[in-house]
């Protein structure tokens, strides 16, 4: 299918915007997860082999690995939710319950990992003990309340459970010792020391729980919000597709009526004898209203459509290079009545998407330019491969586009000051069309003014396959 069909990921997977938010926001913790896991790493070794800090057991000797290994845990169930992540993603698979128990996976290890390190690196004596609160400011964010407090509940008892171990024995306790001939050894007793220990584990449960509170009220009220953001989508979405519904009806409805109208007055300028100048002259401005009025539904129809579900097409390889060599052959003779000189150059450059609509996209950037380009000038297009990307451009000597009419052009039926002026018939949908057909094939399109005069317009589209290049040079001259 045509890539880029939605502007909008909700629309894309079902997903409401708190969802896709909390699923986006384990991605961003697992990435975090691996910078702090090098950083914690990267600090135990200055600490080791620069500082001259040992950590040791009581009648042990000095260790390094039982806090590196608890590192290496860290990045071994890191590696497991990245591809967790990963297959949920792909199979698209994404619930709140799963995204819960990934966010509940991912904090219990966090939690048991952080306790783990801090226990081989001094335990209650060692400052880096609050790292364990770092766990509970993703609990406050991606679980529910009662979760959060229940995961709180479990941290506080896993650091009463370390610093207790260590007071009552059953846990061997690590010191911090200076590896230096005249270091003194390392105070014996405040692991030991009931008052210290209560203080550390009780001003850090109080931390937990407040972290919890504040964290939970704080992203409670965004997500109220963003539940206001999805709800008024909807509403806007209903709107948008109650407005192409009523296009796509009403330009069916008018067609027959409007086919009708033009076929009896052909007919009666066509019989009619006695039907004098001004006569004649009033039906064929009224022919001319009819066809105008007839191109304006058929857009209305055609943009409708490709702005619903069902402007899906099997993708297939497009040779750009090709529609441009079309649209010389096509618009050449127009060009030439005109006495406008157009120019094609084009390197080979394939996508995936579309044929249909992207000549219909190349076909009206070329008509534009070459309609709004006086007798005398120039349209060139010009296909280039700029780095992964490639880049049609569109280029005349025409008219201009004013700075106000810059900020308005893609809209729907918006025409420009000197569009009005120099062809007052027109719908103003053709580049609100052309702008839709490059976001369903993913690429970008802009306009820029000349400094000589003039406009370009440039359509960015990303490349499948890049051939091997030859130019393509086809030219019309004004001559």
């Amino acid at each position: 299918m045509v890539s880029g069909l939605s502007s909008s990921s909700t629309a894309q997977d079902g997903l409401s915007l708190t969802d896709r938010e909390l699923f986006d926001r384990l991605g961003w913790f697992i990435q975090i997860r691996w910078f702090m896991g090098l950083f914690a790493l990267m600090l135990l070794l200055v600490a080791w082999n620069i500082v001259g800090m040992r950590f040791r057991e009581d009648g042990g000797p000095a260790r390094l690995t039982p806090a590196a290994d608890a590192v290496l845990v860290i990045f071994l169930y890191n590696a497991l939710f990245t591809f967790l992540q990963h297959i949920v993603s792909a199979r698209r698979r994404i619930t709140r319950p799963i995204i819960i128990a990934l966010a509940l996976g991912q904090i219990a290890c966090d939690s048991l990992a952080v306790c783990g390190l801090v226990h081989y690196i001094g335990g209650v004596e060692n400052y880096f003990i609050i790292l364990i609160l770092l766990p509970l400011v993703v609990a406050a964010e991606l679980l529910p309340v009662w979760l959060a407090y229940t995961v709180a509940l479990g941290a506080a008892a896993l650091v009463h459970a370390m610093a207790y171990g260590e007071l009552w024995g059953v846990l061997p306790h690590v010191s911090i010792v200076a590896n230096s001939p005249g270091a003194a050894e390392p105070l014996a007793g405040l692991y030991t020391d009931v008052l210290y220990v209560a203080q550390v584990t009780g001003a850090l449960t109080a931390m937990m729980f407040m972290i919890v509170f504040i964290g939970s009220a704080i992203a409670s009220r965004l997500r109220d919000r963003e539940a206001q953001v999805e709800e008024a989508y909807g509403q806007l979405s209903d709107v948008n597709e109650a407005k192409d519904l009523f296009m796509r009806q009403a330009g069916h409805e008018m067609r027959s009526p409007l086919a009708a109208m033009l076929s009896i007055l052909d007919a009666v300028s066509g019989s009619a004898d006695n039907l004098n100048n001004d006569h004649r002259q009033l039906i064929n401005r009224a022919k001319r209203r009819i066809k105008a009025l007839m191109e304006l539904v058929k857009d209305l129809r055609h943009y409708s459509w490709l702005r619903s579900p069902a402007a899906t097409r099997e993708m297939q390889m497009v040779c750009l290079e090709k529609l441009v060599d079309a649209a010389v052959e096509l618009f050449g003779p127009q060009a030439e009545a005109q006495d406008v000189s157009l120019t094609a150059t084009a390197q080979a450059a394939q996508i995936r998407g579309d044929e249909d609509m992207l000549r219909e996209a190349v076909a009206n950037l070329v008509t534009n330019a070459i309609q709004y380009t006086p007798r005398g000038g120039r349209v060139e297009i010009e296909l280039a491969i700029e780095g992964a990307s490639a880049v049609l451009r569109v280029s005349d000597t025409g008219i201009g586009i004013s700075a106000l009419a810059h900020r308005h052009l893609f809209q729907e039926f918006y025409r420009g000051p000197e569009a009005k002026k120099h062809f007052p018939d027109g719908t103003g949908l053709g580049l609100a069309i052309t702008r839709r057909i490059v976001e369903l094939h993913d690429g970008r399109i802009e306009v820029h003014s000349r400094p000589e005069g003039g406009t370009v317009f440039s359509v960015r589209l990303s490349l499948s396959l890049r051939p091997p290049s030859y130019e393509l040079d086809r030219g019309r001259s004004r001559k």
